[in-house]
């Protein structure tokens, strides 16, 4: 009867093993989406503060004829980054319940 119970615990180590590993890559995964999910999102927020603070088209018409109009609807279409920050921080936080999971099973 022991020795049934060697051959059973023997795939335990083996998925413990591998649940390990995946936990570590799924924690450093969302570690570094979290940071560049950040990132993202503060390029986002540096490019409306400017494009809100030297840009006033809606008071200056002369600003919609100016050189800088195409910048200021540059700076004002910075959605690319927004939206690539929330991607990132969407994997974050697959990632993380993905490590949390695997984390709680390897304590058992």
């Amino acid at each position: 009867m022991e020795h049934v119970v060697e051959v059973c615990e023997k795939p335990a180590r083996a998925t413990g093993r591998w649940t390990g590993r995946i936990f570590s890559w799924s924690f450093g995964l969302a570690c570094l989406s979290l940071m560049l999910g950040g990132v993202n999102i503060v390029i986002w927020a540096n490019h409306w503060y400017v494009a809100e603070q030297v840009f006033y088209p809606e008071v200056d018409e002369a600003a919609k004829q100016g050189p800088y109009w195409d910048i200021a609807q540059l700076l004002r279409s910075g959605n690319e980054a927004l939206l690539e920050g929330f991607t990132w921080l969407g994997v974050a936080a697959l990632c993380g319940t993905v490590a949390l999971v695997l984390g709680r099973r390897r304590r058992r």
